[in-house]
């Protein structure tokens, strides 16, 4: 749980997502974004949930839930591993998969 800053986009903005706990599972929510500079903005994914439905599954790694992409809108089986301040993130349709990178705790 805590706030995690994401891999920059396309644009090279990035943005702050607080996991917490959703009733029985864990969920994301876009709390803060900003611009490639650093700088805060407003954009459009602020308070999007982007993470849901998140289970432990063992040994630092979580899933069951969904994940979506605010670029594309795309969702897909999340697929993550906790490993201290450092949260890998991916997630999979069918049996294609993608890396959406590593996240940083920021809190």
């Amino acid at each position: 749980m805590g706030v995690w800053q994401t891999n920059p986009g396309r644009d090279g903005g990035f943005g702050h997502v607080r996991i917490g706990l959703c009733e029985d599972s864990l969920c994301g929510t876009v709390v803060e974004t900003f611009g490639a500079d650093g700088r805060p903005i407003r954009a459009d994914d602020l308070g999007a949930v982007i993470l849901e439905g998140i289970a432990a599954t063992g040994n630092g790694g979580y899933g069951r839930g969904r994940i979506i992409n605010p670029e594309t809108g795309r969702s897909y089986t999340a697929r993550l591993r906790l490993q201290g301040d450092r949260l890998t993130v991916g997630g999979c349709i069918l049996m294609i998969c993608r890396d959406a990178g590593t996240w940083w705790r920021v809190d």
